[in-house]
């Protein structure tokens, strides 16, 4: 069975709200952060396991920068364009190591986008949505629990 695009961008996004929601743990137990908010920032600007972009998605901007065209990043909201950006510097590094030296970029992605980045490349409002939907997720599971032991 073939995964479609939209079926491993959906696994992509639930692997990043996983580790989104660990870091967010991770930042309230080591830092005091005064409100949600401040947390989220930080979350944020934490630095992430991976890139969160499947490599073909990522094959459709980088190739084009390969021969020097940024106009396809260019259209891109600054947080995706800086996360293209780091993509390519995390892709030109690799092909100096001697596994990847002469492979294609489209092999080199598939390694690439696991690469941690230097930032997880979302808004804090988004990682604020992330979070209730986190928080009414594990509240409802609670609440299942809890019905399904008094029976």
């Amino acid at each position: 069975m073939l995964i479609t695009m939209k079926e491993r961008e959906n696994s992509i996004l639930a692997v990043m709200k996983n580790d989104l929601m660990d870091v967010y743990r991770e930042v309230c137990g080591s830092y005091s952060c005064r409100n949600n908010t401040e947390a989220w920032e930080r979350v944020v600007r934490h630095p992430a396991p991976r890139f969160y972009v499947s490599s073909r998605r990522a094959h459709q901007y980088l190739s084009p920068m390969l021969h020097g065209d940024r106009s396809r990043i260019e259209s891109l909201s600054p947080l995706k364009r800086e996360m293209y950006e780091a993509l390519f510097e995390t892709v030109l590094s690799l092909w100096q190591k001697r596994a990847y030296c002469g492979r294609s970029l489209y092999y080199v992605l598939h390694f690439a986008v696991l690469e941690p980045a230097p930032r997880f490349y979302i808004e804090a409002s988004r990682m604020g949505q992330i979070w209730r939907e986190e928080r009414l997720r594990h509240c409802r599971s609670i609440q299942d629990r809890k019905k399904g032991g008094g029976q």
